[in-house]
Order: structure tokens, then sequence, then C-alpha cells
């Protein structure tokens, strides 16, 4: 059934990955992910199976130098992936799971991060089968974002800080004031996880490219970011969302 989701020219890779997620379910270890050798043996079976090299002594687990690992149940992986192809949102998805959003976003994205290890092919068709119409609420909470930001960019006189004076002129292209009273110079967004973000021309193209799900390599070429740059922006913008009562649209935005 799940097949026919799939296009005929990407079966085989389908085919494969499927058999990885299986063998990550079953925890079977064909090999040391360190050395390569195949002598290794079982030192802990609970709460997931931890084997030891006999070549080089390291201890791993099936996923260990993998996106999934540290990441269990590892059951959840296909269900994920399955139900993803099938179009169902990552909040039903969650809701089947009995567990948060959060964990849900964060076991797809390690989906998509092994995916464009390994099959390429698959992973570009697999990215355009996530969901891109986002909920009413989050829907609501871009809405509300995007206002705020475009609100702080534009705003001609707030009030200083330091005198109460509304007589405020803007310093340079951010978000920095200087009051003609008292001489105080003074930013918005002190104290604030966007202080010192510079570029406030991109941010509201940077909010979208979140939004859209774009990963960091995606969201640096489109702006020139380099990738810190864009983890830096990522983070920032998290915990402004959640200042400005945005949780679960933080959540959806965030990375690993």
């Amino acid at each position: 059934m799940i097949y026919e989701l799939v296009p005929n020219e990407l079966h085989d890779e389908f085919k494969a990955f499927h058999h990885d997620l299986e063998k990550l379910t079953s925890q079977h270890v064909q090999s040391c992910p360190f050395c390569k050798k195949t002598e290794f043996y079982i030192i802990r079976s609970k709460p997931n199976k931890t084997y030891r090299c006999k070549g080089c002594h390291k201890y791993f687990t099936v996923s260990t130098n993998t996106p999934f690992n540290r990441l269990m149940p590892y059951n959840w992986f296909e269900f994920i992936f399955i139900n993803r192809i099938n179009k169902m949102g990552y909040k039903e998805i969650a809701d089947r799971l009995e567990t948060s959003l959060e964990k849900v976003t964060r076991r797809d994205r390690a989906i998509i991060n092994y995916l464009q290890n390994h099959y390429p092919s698959l992973h570009s068709w697999y990215i355009h089968q996530k969901q891109t119409k986002l909920m009413p609420s989050l829907e609501e909470q871009y809405s509300t974002i995007k206002a705020k930001v475009t609100a702080l960019l534009n705003e001609q006189n707030p009030t200083c800080k330091h005198c109460g004076s509304n007589e405020t002129t803007k310093i340079g292209s951010r978000t920095c004031y200087r009051c003609k009273r008292c001489r105080h110079s003074f930013n918005l967004l002190s104290n604030t996880s966007l202080n010192r973000i510079p570029k406030p021309e991109l941010w509201l193209q940077f909010i979208d490219l979140l939004v859209s799900g774009a990963n960091n390599s995606q969201i640096g070429k489109a702006l020139n970011l380099h990738n810190d740059t864009v983890r830096k922006w990522r983070s920032a913008w998290y915990y402004m969302m959640i200042d400005w009562q945005c949780e679960a649209l933080a959540i959806w935005c965030k990375n690993k």
C-alpha cells in the first residue's frame, strides 16, 4: 500500500531505507561503526543494546554515528516516516504517539538528515512531501510574529528607556535610537535573544524560510549567510518566539 505513494523510480531507495529502519528497530548490528570490524559483544541489553568492539574496544549502539543517535524509541521513526508520506500532520502524529510536537519534529529532521546522506533522490522527494500548510493556530502565530517584526522595524519614535520622552530618533538600520532630550541611546531589543543580531532587513525573509521548513543550508544559500550565522539566528528566533508567546511556532521552526 505504501509503495503506491512513492514514485516507481524511488522504490529501490525506499526499500533500502525501510530496511534500514527495520534494522534500527530490531537493533541489528553488522559491524563496528568506528573500525568496521565484525567482532563485538553485547555489554548491555536495556534500555537499548550496547556493544563493545573487540578490535577498537569502543562502545556503540545501532544508532551510533547516525542522526538517530540517542533518539529512542527507534520504532517511532518508521511510524513517523510512513505517516508523513501519508500526509499526516505533526500534531496528529504526536497525538497518536502520545508525545510532544517537538519530539516528532526532531525525529523527522533526523530522518531527513539520514536520507540526505544516504538516499539523495528519496530525500529530495520526501522533503517536498512535508506539510507546507500550517495549522490555523500556527498560522495565527506566524502572522503575529511577522506583524511584531514589521512594527519593530518601522518604529519611529519609541519611548526613551531612560527619561520616558518620545523625542527619539533612529540610529542606523537596526532597532537603536537616541533620545533628543537626555541624549542617551538605547536598543529596543536589549536584554532579548535578538540583541546584536544584525541585518534586520533579512529578518522577515529568514522567518518565512524557517516556517517553510527550510534547513540551515538552504537558508544560508537563499540569504547568503554562513551556516554558523544561520544556526545562531535560528536559536535567537526560537527564544524570541517563545518570549512573544508563540511557543508552538517556535517548536515548529526549531532545528536540531
